[in-house]
């Protein structure tokens, strides 16, 4: 039946009210979540005079919305409720003007613990779609959001974790697609998640259906009362003229009190983020091992990466071709290697193939014979096998270059002004990117088959993999983002099922399921992250989000460092050490001898990976808690009972030594700073 609010759900402890003027207030004990006026902003396009128009709704009777001279001028968006029950609402945002009406589902969840709010896809309704097209919806805008001053941070999933205090004070507003667009690749936003913490506990906002298709909107300082927030936008159409994206969307709320066992806000939402993948098909360490036994060998290894030839960057790619380290070197480094104790490895090759590092893609095979040619490769995988080396190599399957014999300009991505997609200029040339339809059946199901025939197995590496983005090439079209990630998907699965084993260069949570491990963490943001908008005005610290989501699954990997303070760091945040060497140095790629890192390779091996490694004593688990007991001291309890305490500062910390950790079972609290 159709009433008019307000209206209250009832769950637990929990309370969730539904104002007449578009407030809704979620309510547990004493705490209490609210946004600052609209329910929801629509976003719609009005063609006749074509532009994109915004209404809040519930509108003020003080604004006029729509276009000038036209139909939708004064469209208002009012709130309907035509269905209570005992746990959920059933509203409808009508804007009667323009013949638009979306429903939104609100669900209190059984326990209290928050809310859903569900937009069933079935439910849109369009009345005139050829004048006014619905492009995306911002929901509870500003839910939660705190004021400047207060003390807590907004979390946000970009690189590692983005951590950003209430202290700023100029406003900034800035947009991001969750799984990065390629215009936004600097931000790496992987993970469709975002919290706010205040002193009353953490709110964690989650993207559980329709994450392809949506963005963040961040903010701080913002306008009058100066807000510090983040709120979903849920974008139907990218650009007006798109056919409208199908499918339910559906955002999950959930809030952790102050005291929380979880400790930290950001492992709350960690934490949240990680049992909704599990859900989706996220596996165990263990899990795995149980049809996957390479991919627990892979996660117990050091992780090394052998640079073996390239050519110097220039857009016809007919650069000098250099190499680093040929397959009878390899062998000597990773000889080595096993003299100084570092035994249990895994072991990348890169450039391998045709003209080196991407120096002909997507063609690799046969190995370059200027490295020793398929029967070098092969020597070089019989004796990594007899030795208990793990041997995979490095492919980018969705890179072309016209250099090579296999380069059709017909399989690139077209873009939606019938340009094709074209990259930096690298070892091949001028770099374009293969549809992955393409990639998948004519590059990946061939090579993947042929290098097994070889003898790799155990693992593979993919290069960089991201910036999701539709094809509009005629012959081959990929129409959405989703439809682009599922492709990309089947990639990682053909490798997982071949190899055994499969990391990439960087994380994106459409794969997270499909892969056992990542070559950058990015703990320390590079200057072209830190260049965008994201970096400029959000980033304040490093938190470990991504950690807290993966340890018990993947390995989360950062480049190696070195001294103390670097190891201490890692074990901290929970990331594994890997590094990237050659025979001779690679100075155009930054690639060091193996002599230079032979003594630090060593060291970080022991440190981690040794008989009494700090990796081997905590294993695979899961994070369970962490507390930052104050600045650079923190405690972190995994879920096979292990408690590891580090301290990162010069002074001791009660019972810390400065500059050490502890791993054990113990179970003495640690007071917290005050």
């Amino acid at each position: 039946m159709q009433s008019t609010p307000p209206h209250t759900l009832r769950a637990g402890n929990s309370t969730l009210e539904l104002a007449a003027d578009g407030r809704l207030v979620f309510a547990r004990g004493p705490d209490r979540w609210t946004n600052n006026g609209a329910l929801a902003v629509l976003h719609y396009y009005d063609r006749q005079h074509p532009r994109a128009q915004v209404v809040a709704v519930p509108s003020s009777d003080n604004y006029s919305y729509g276009t000038a001279g036209t139909t939708s001028m004064s469209c208002k968006g009012v709130i309907s409720v035509i269905e209570t029950g005992t746990n959920c609402l059933e509203v409808t945002l009508c804007f009667a003007a323009i013949q638009l009406s979306i429903p939104l589902h609100f669900v209190l969840l059984p326990g209290g613990e928050g809310l859903t709010v569900t937009i069933p896809d079935n439910g849109i309704q369009e009345g005139h779609p050829r004048l006014y097209r619905l492009l995306g919806l911002e929901v509870l805008p500003e839910f939660g959001a705190a004021r400047t001053g207060e003390p807590g941070y907004l979390l946000l999933p970009n690189w590692f974790g983005c951590q950003c205090f209430f202290n700023k004070d100029y406003p900034r507003e800035v947009w991001q697609t969750i799984y990065s667009s390629n215009d936004q690749w600097e931000n790496v936003c992987n993970m469709p998640l975002f919290g706010i913490t205040r002193a009353q506990g953490t709110l964690c906002g989650l993207v559980t259906q329709g994450a392809n298709d949506a963005q963040l909107v961040c903010r701080q300082h913002w306008e009058r009362e100066h807000t510090n927030s983040v709120h979903p936008h849920l974008v139907y159409r990218w650009q007006q003229a798109d056919e409208r994206l199908a499918g339910t969307r559906q955002i999950q709320y959930t809030f952790a009190a102050p005291d929380s066992a979880d400790g930290e806000g950001y492992v709350f939402c960690g934490k949240t983020y990680r049992r909704h993948l599990q859900q989706q098909g996220l596996l165990s360490w263990a899990e795995k091992a149980k049809t996957r036994p390479a991919a627990l060998d892979y996660a117990q290894r050091f992780f090394l990466k052998i640079f073996m030839a390239y050519k110097d960057p220039q857009p016809d790619g007919q650069g000098p071709y250099h190499v680093g380290c040929t397959f009878a070197e390899a062998r000597q480094i990773l000889e080595q290697c096993r003299t100084r104790g570092m035994t249990r490895l895994t072991v990348v090759l890169v450039g391998w193939g045709q003209d080196g590092h991407d120096g002909k893609c997507p063609t690799y095979l046969p190995p370059d014979s200027r490295l020793g040619g398929e029967e070098g490769m092969r020597r070089l995988i019989d004796w990594c096998r007899e030795q208990d080396i793990q041997l995979g190599v490095h492919t980018s399957h969705d890179g072309a270059y016209s250099c090579s014999g296999e380069f059709n300009p017909d399989d690139l991505v077209m873009h939606r002004t019938g340009e094709r997609w074209e990259s930096i200029v690298w070892s091949g040339g001028q770099a374009h990117r293969l549809c992955p339809t393409v990639s998948l059946e004519k590059h990946v199901k061939r090579d993947l088959p042929l290098l097994a025939g070889l003898g790799v197995h155990g693992h593979h590496h993919y290069d960089a993999v991201g910036s999701f983005m539709p094809c509009h090439a005629p012959a081959h079209p990929v129409a959405t983002r989703s439809a682009y990630i599922a492709l990309i998907r089947q990639q990682f699965a053909a490798a997982q099922q071949i190899m055994g084993s499969v990391s990439t260069e960087m994380p994106f949570g459409p794969y997270f399921d499909l892969t056992d491990g990542f070559f950058h963490s990015y703990i320390h943001p590079y200057q072209w992250h830190r260049a965008s908008a994201i970096g400029r005005y959000f980033y304040d610290r490093t938190v470990p989000l991504l950690t807290v989501v993966l340890h018990g699954s993947c390995n989360c990997g950062q480049t190696m460092g070195s001294g103390l303070a670097w190891q201490l760091e890692m074990l901290d945040l929970g990331t594994t050490p890997q590094t990237e060497v050659s025979m001779r140095p690679c100075q155009a790629f930054g690639i060091p001898a193996y002599a230079e890192r032979a003594d630090l390779m060593a060291e970080t091996y022991k440190f981690f990976q040794g008989p009494t490694g700090v990796l081997q004593r905590i294993g695979q688990a899961a994070v369970e808690s962490r507390r930052e007991l104050a600045e650079g001291v923190t405690e972190t309890h995994y879920d096979n009972g292990l408690i590891v305490r580090v301290n990162r500062t010069p002074q001791p910390f009660g019972p810390l030594p400065a500059m050490s950790f502890t791993i054990n079972s113990d179970a003495t609290p640690v007071a917290k700073s005050k």
